[in-house]
């Protein structure tokens, strides 16, 4: 036959779009053939026409599927054989639907070495529903012979609610915090046959969620209770308590895991599922090796063995997780009560820089692998004294986790690891706790003769602030009263030094009234006394309305009150203020004449000359008493200024004594540094006490309060060099690396601009007594030279010392600058400015203030985590 035809019928065979009878098939291929012949000028060869008859007349054959399932479900594929005794071709894909079954893949595979088939199919189905189900028939075909499928029915399984089995899980709270783990306890009451048990399918929604953490404990159960247990598509051990009634029963099962929600809000755990096959007929052991994973429930149902599939489900779960509460949750370390904490240190005497090994353990009702130890290096108490490996290695116990590292210490000060602080949480009271450690004694000698090392000298150690690129800084305000402000700041730069030289012009001539002014607001008795003098001159000389006057301003410069002045009383101070004698025996007269005058019986009429002399020189000599019983004062201290510093040093001593590094004594230095700013802020013995503070903050882990204190001590003491000594140390413990971008002279410290207005202002006074002396243009210049410079570090020097009022540093542990006067507004760095920052103060809005660090870049901070140098 020729190719043509045989492409013809192959064509019409295969690619029918509806099924025909075999006799219709044969006549249209046949007719085709014919026609295609006929189109071509040809005609068929009579030699030719047993060919096409024989091409029509193809075998029929029925073959058998061979199913090797037993076991049949909606959800699993299905596989069967066909053998054929020659080569044949796949069906076309529409045979291969039915209304209860798909065959989803067939693949002929030829045989030839085979004596029994020379091909095979095979083909793998899916039931669509559950009871009986018949596999649609399949046509294969090879060159002379067409193959067709006998019917085959098979009989498919649906899954099934078993009542031999149960599953609880029950949270142990139902309302949580963020981050805050939560236990849940899952309960699994199975009575079917443990050895006839496999296949178990246990995937909870929530362990693929990402915003839900799961963490599954060590069993620290006895090993003839544990079992091995996948869940989640994790290997667990659970616990196994067996069933007495019933000794082949799986018994109950349970496991507790904890989970912890990122996000606030009700979250819904949605119904979770069990499932588990039981095998008939099940010959085989349950857990018949000690290995905890080497039990049935990991091994999967071949469908070539009998069993049915159980599931038992739980209820949904909604669980109501919290926000944090805002405040103090920048500190927050991320543990939760209740927790406990034990601090050991290997070994505790040490030379500076020597490494030492760091064991802290946490013990809680969360898991291991839900504790993490916030950064120890900012710590309070040991970032400034200690250099910190923040690389912990972790070990596992049975209540909570080990943390493993090393530090160095720093300094020869440190008597002890101080008592670590940890900002917890507790849920119960829904408020943050800070968790304090118990110090461990540390003995540190000298290395070298070096006492501290630097945090900067440690590549890395130091904090370097990165600005933040989201957010936008705070809006600019705007008003009536900032313009007038800008109108005479350019009125101001205008007249800039006439101005200037007004300032202290006027200063010197309204000095005096501005002095009289103040001390009548101020002082009462001044106020008075000055009230009286001013009635005394305004009466007339020698009348006895002013020898009334005159005597109650005696009264109120004497400071006796309103009460009736007498001789006696001017006689004693008279003598107290050391009046002369004539001044006293006329005083006296004076006493005499008038009380004759009032209670004598002859009429005689009183005389009061010069009062008003002798009433400015009692008040002259008053005043010269009064200035030296202050002066005395001044250098005796008094009772309740004394008190202040006797308790300082007290205070001090006592912290000495306490155990070192504990919160007693942290306490007890911090009680003196506050007793000791406050003798300071007294005047008594200023330098001394604000530098008995800084040592006190420093020892209490204060490190902001410890540089302002030295700072403020160098103003009265600024040649002392243990004060500068010690700033300079505290200031190499500070966290943040912050490059200063001043330059050379900004630098300069105010002392040394003090001693060059002193050497300047003598030296001009000097060269101008030597131009007066020998007239030369030299000295002239010279004096001219001198002056100008005095004037230009005077005004520097004012300048620095007007900046140095709004000069402070940060005095908590750690705080986020903000790129606005709120919490509302972005962070304006990444990283958080820590204790002993050092800033200028460029404005103050409310309860926040702009500040300016050394390199110039600025942000808002509150003031209450703030302290400004005291003035």
């Amino acid at each position: 036959m020729p190719e043509k035809w045989r492409k013809t019928i192959r064509m019409l065979h295969w690619k029918k779009r509806v099924s025909l009878p075999r006799s219709w098939r044969l006549s249209l291929a046949a007719l085709c053939g014919w026609l295609s012949l006929v189109a071509q000028d040809q005609t068929p060869d009579t030699a030719d026409a047993p060919s096409i008859a024989a091409e029509a007349q193809l075998l029929q054959k029925t073959v058998g599927l061979t199913i090797q399932d037993k076991t049949f479900f909606t959800d699993r594929i299905a596989g069967a054989f066909i053998y054929f005794d020659t080569m044949v071709e796949a069906p076309d894909y529409w045979t291969r639907e039915s209304d209860s079954c798909s065959v989803i893949e067939i693949n002929v595979v030829e045989t030839p070495d085979s004596d029994k088939h020379k091909s095979f199919a095979a083909l793998s189905f899916l039931p669509k529903k559950t009871g009986i189900v018949t596999l649609p028939v399949l046509e294969f075909r090879s060159e002379t012979v067409e193959y067709r499928t006998e019917p085959e029915q098979v009989i498919v399984s649906k899954l099934t609610r078993s009542p031999a089995m149960s599953l609880e899980l029950l949270p142990s709270r139902k309302e949580v915090y963020v981050g805050e783990p939560v236990r849940f306890d899952l309960t699994w009451n199975c009575d079917l046959s443990a050895g006839a048990l496999k296949a178990l399918q246990f995937y909870p929604s929530f362990f693929q969620d990402s915003d839900i953490e799961v963490v599954v404990p060590r069993s620290t159960d006895p090993e003839e209770l544990q079992m091995g247990m996948p869940i989640g598509g994790r290997r667990v051990i659970a616990r196994r308590n067996k069933n007495p009634d019933n000794a082949k029963a799986l018994g109950r099962i349970t496991l507790s895991f904890y989970l912890r929600f990122s996000e606030p809000g009700p979250v819904i755990l949605p119904e979770t599922r069990l499932e588990c096959a039981l095998i008939k007929n099940a010959k085989s052991d349950f857990g018949r090796y000690a290995a905890h994973f080497n039990n049935s429930l990991f091994e999967a149902a071949e469908t070539t063995e009998y069993f049915e599939r159980f599931y038992t489900t739980e209820a949904p779960i909604e669980i109501e997780v919290l926000p944090l509460p805002e405040g103090e949750g920048a500190a927050f370390s991320g543990l939760f009560k209740p927790l406990q904490v034990e601090v050991a240190l290997r070994p505790t005497e040490v030379e500076i820089g020597e490494l030492v090994e760091l064991e802290i353990k946490l013990n809680s009702d969360a898991p291991h692998g839900m504790l993490d130890l916030p950064t120890l290096s900012q710590q309070p108490g040991l970032r400034e004294r200690f250099l910190v490996d923040d690389n912990y290695r972790q070990l596992w116990h049975e209540n909570g986790t080990t943390f493993l590292t090393r530090l160095r210490v720093l300094s020869t000060s440190v008597r002890a690891l101080p008592s670590l602080q940890l900002n917890v949480f507790d849920p119960e009271i829904g408020a943050y706790e800070m968790l304090a450690t118990e110090a461990i004694p540390l003995q540190v000698e000298a290395s070298n003769g070096q006492e501290f090392i630097s945090l900067a000298s440690f590549e890395g150690a130091a904090v370097v602030l990165s600005d933040q690129s989201e957010g936008i800084w705070h809006n600019m305000e705007t008003n009536s009263m900032n313009d007038l402000l800008n109108m005479l700041y350019r009125f101001v730069s205008l007249g800039f030094w006439p101005l200037l030289m007004l300032g202290p012009v006027a200063f010197i001539l309204l000095l005096p009234l501005v002095r009289d002014r103040c001390r009548r607001a101020l002082d009462l008795g001044y106020r008075r006394r000055m009230q009286a003098y001013n009635q005394f001159k305004k009466l007339s000389p020698g009348s006895r309305e002013k020898w009334a006057a005159f005597l109650r301003l005696m009264a109120m410069i004497f400071e006796v009150g309103e009460k009736a002045w007498t001789s006696r009383d001017s006689e004693n101070s008279l003598h107290r203020i050391g009046a002369s004698e004539d001044d006293l025996k006329s005083l006296l007269a004076m006493h005499q004449a008038a009380d004759a005058e009032e209670f004598g019986q002859n009429g005689s009429k009183a005389q009061f000359s010069d009062l008003d002399g002798l009433a400015k020189r009692i008040r002259q000599l008053a005043a010269k008493a009064l200035l030296s019983f202050l002066f005395i004062g001044l250098l005796l201290p008094q009772g309740a200024r004394a008190g202040e510093w006797s308790e300082a040093e007290q205070l001090f001593q006592r912290a000495q004594a306490a155990e070192a590094g504990s919160a007693v004594a942290k306490s007890l230095y911090k009680d003196a540094a506050l007793k000791a700013e406050a003798a300071a802020i007294a005047h008594t013995h200023p330098g001394e006490a604000w530098y008995n503070a800084g040592n006190a903050w420093f020892q209490s882990g204060y490190i902001g309060r410890a540089i302002l204190a030295y700072r403020n001590a160098l103003d009265y003491m600024p040649f002392d060099t243990r004060i500068a000594d010690n700033l300079a140390a505290v200031r190499a413990m500070t966290l943040n690396d912050v490059p200063s971008e001043q330059s050379w002279w900004q630098k300069l410290p105010t002392r040394w601009l003090k001693v060059a207005v002193i050497l300047l202002n003598l030296s001009f006074w000097a060269l101008l007594l030597l131009a007066f002396r020998y007239r030369q243009r030299v000295w002239y210049f010279a004096s001219v030279l001198s002056g100008a410079l005095l004037f230009f570090v005077s005004v520097f020097l004012i300048q620095k010392s007007l900046s140095a009022e709004f000069q402070g540093a940060v005095v908590v542990d750690a705080v986020y600058g903000k790129k606005g006067p709120g919490y509302a507004y972005a962070n304006a760095f990444n990283e958080p400015l820590h204790d002993g920052l050092e800033f200028t103060l460029v404005e103050q809005r409310n309860d926040w203030g702009l500040i300016e660090i050394a390199d110039s870049r600025q942000c808002w901070l509150p003031m209450s985590q703030l302290q400004l140098i005291a003035r």
